[in-house]
């Protein structure tokens, strides 16, 4: 009966041991909470307060400073100041001058008419009875002799001289001539080529050349083909010499004819494929 009170006791105090343990562990186990937490807190403030202090195990990238821009600040654009102009010094005006007073005009005194006098006797003279017409003579103009050496009463016998007669067209065409072909066709080449020359024998250029023949149609300025000159063409009508005819003509700045329909016909030997013709101005328009 004595033996179980103690050994209830000795139980009592062992379990009171064990809780008492239990307790101090529990203690400590809080204790470390709390002084994990408390520490925690402590690291998110400063990091907080300091995102790039060594103890951040993840610091924010380091962003590049902002490069500030000067700005513009616009300035007055001095504005030109004008130059004094300079006043033009007053002229001096002239002092009138004292016009003359008309004098009287002589009245013209009759000129004597002089009569012709005959350069042989008896002889008629020749401004008593006709008025020389101005213009050409020609011998026959002369008093008529009777062999005598007397003039013979009467009207000499004019003879006319004929006179060039202008042109219709300022342009005209020179005879056709013929020569070989000179470009490297040789005498495989059919063409019809020329110049145009102004008044004074200069070349000029810009004036269209007209060509037709069967089934052929073309139109060409001058100058258009330079181994002719400043004022060249020519006109490729077929690569074979042979016999043909074509009508050439000049054409103006307006489109109308400046020269005769001319008839060119071309040539059927080697030596003669190129058929020239040059056409030259003969007054101006």
């Amino acid at each position: 009966m004595t033996i179980r009170p103690a050994l209830f006791l000795a139980g009592a105090w062992n379990e009171s041991m064990r809780q008492r343990r239990s307790t101090v562990l529990l203690d400590l186990i809080t204790v470390v909470f709390l002084a994990g937490t408390v520490a925690a807190i402590a690291f998110v403030v400063l990091v907080l307060n300091d995102p790039q202090s060594a103890i951040n195990p993840f610091p924010p990238p380091t962003v590049p400073p902002l490069a500030l821009l000067p700005t513009f600040t616009p300035t007055s654009t001095p504005t030109i100041t004008p130059s004094a102009s300079v006043t033009p010094m007053p002229s001096e005006t002239p002092t009138p001058s004292i016009t003359p007073t008309p004098s009287d005009t002589p009245t013209p005194t009759a000129t004597e008419t002089v009569s012709a006098t005959p350069v042989l006797p008896g002889a008629t003279p020749l401004g008593s009875q006709h008025t020389p017409t101005p213009g050409p003579t020609s011998p026959a103009d002369a008093p008529l002799d009777d062999g005598s050496g007397n003039t013979v009463n009467g009207e000499p016998v004019r003879t006319p001289i004929p006179q060039p007669t202008r042109s219709e067209f300022p342009f005209t065409a020179s005879e056709v001539t013929y020569e070989a072909n000179a470009n490297n066709d040789g005498c495989a080449w059919l063409s019809i080529a020329g110049t145009v020359t102004d008044l004074r024998g200069d070349p000029l250029p810009g004036l269209a050349v007209q060509i037709q023949g069967t089934s052929f149609n073309q139109v060409q300025f001058a100058g258009g083909a330079s181994d002719w000159g400043l004022a060249g063409f020519e006109f490729q009508v077929g690569t074979t010499p042979e016999s043909g005819e074509y009508t050439l003509q000049l054409l103006g700045a307006t489109g109308g004819a400046v020269s005769d329909a001319i008839t060119v016909e071309t040539g059927d030997t080697c030596t003669t494929n190129v058929a020239v013709v040059e056409f030259v101005q003969n007054h101006a328009y």
